[in-house]
């Protein structure tokens, strides 16, 4: 776990399957909760570290779909949407924003009031990615294969993100990154 001023910090946490997958074909996500770990401190600190948490569309519909709530209701906070379509339903209190993933970061950050930002989605953690925004990655890898589905991946065509620090817990790996800026190109 890392001990850090989280002021400015960005972090995608996801669960990701052993075959490189954070969703299943549909977006089916009940397979993530069998392998939740509330005991393991990297995931249990995260809640408390996150002031604002950014999300994409589909993670918003899936989480919606499935009466899904923000690290499971034990977080609260600013909750922005990332979509170029309108929604028409929305939640109150969730911010709809459209246009450069950067000026919305910027917006998330000051709504954190000195805490970090979460991402959720996969688009949304590669596109800050892209961006350079991203500060920590943290993957759960579940021990389950799922053959398809939606893939982690990183920003498109090659560029080299040097990571550093690991860590387990269990039968879940928990690998806990902060990206090193100085080392990335």
């Amino acid at each position: 776990m890392f001990d850090q001023d989280e002021s400015g910090s960005v972090i995608w946490q996801v669960t990701m399957s052993l075959d490189g997958y954070i969703a299943a074909p549909g977006d089916e996500m009940s397979w993530v909760f069998d392998h939740i770990d509330p005991s393991d401190p990297a995931a249990a600190a995260v809640p408390d570290r996150i002031g604002a948490v950014v999300a994409g569309r589909r993670s918003f519909e899936v989480g919606r779909r499935h009466g899904m709530e923000v690290f499971d209701g034990a977080w609260s906070g600013r909750q922005f949407l990332l979509t170029n379509r309108p929604v028409d339903d929305a939640p109150a209190g969730i911010g709809i924003r459209s246009g450069e993933i950067a000026a919305i970061i910027e917006e998330a950050l000051r709504a954190a009031q000195g805490k970090a930002v979460g991402l959720i989605g996969a688009s949304v953690g590669r596109q800050c990615l892209e961006a350079g925004l991203v500060d920590e990655v943290i993957v759960h890898v579940a021990p389950v294969l799922l053959g398809a589905g939606v893939r982690f991946k990183g920003p498109e065509g090659r560029r080299d993100i040097r990571l550093r620090s690991s860590g387990t817990h269990g039968g879940v790996v928990t690998l806990h990154y902060a990206i090193d800026k100085a080392g990335s190109s």
